[in-house]
């Protein structure tokens, strides 16, 4: 896994927080600011590392309508089923992420190889469904 240099994190989410509709560019311009070796990176890399992430962090979550049965109770068996929906999808979504944050071959073989783990996690999900 790629290692993310908290200054730069910070000075990206400054950035961000500014200017939410900034581009890739921008941003990168800010990092290498901070630490020139971020201009190792390809974009891809970096958007990946920093902006993503940060992204996602600050996204609001939107809630879920819960569905009613006619009496207008929930569905206790749909709100669990939405609740391992959920966990499996940010499994994926972390699996991803990883494979897209790798630098090279190696990161990328290591992150394939480690699948089991992300397997491991759906599983559990699943479990008590």
């Amino acid at each position: 896994m790629a290692d993310v240099d908290k200054k730069v994190l910070a000075a990206v989410e400054a950035a961000l927080q500014k200017n939410p509709k900034a581009s890739v560019d921008e941003l990168f311009e800010v990092a290498t600011g901070v630490d020139r070796s971020i201009a190792a990176l390809t974009k891809r890399q970096f958007h990946a590392r920093y902006p993503l992430q940060i992204k996602r962090k600050l996204s609001p979550r939107r809630p879920r309508r819960a569905k009613r049965t006619q009496k207008g109770s929930r569905r206790g068996r749909h709100a669990r089923n939405d609740s391992v929906r959920d966990a499996v999808r940010a499994t994926f979504l972390k699996f991803a992420s990883d494979l897209a944050a790798a630098d090279d071959r190696k990161d990328l073989v290591h992150v394939v190889a480690s699948v089991d783990r992300y397997v491991g996690e759906v599983l559990k999900a699943t479990e008590n469904a």
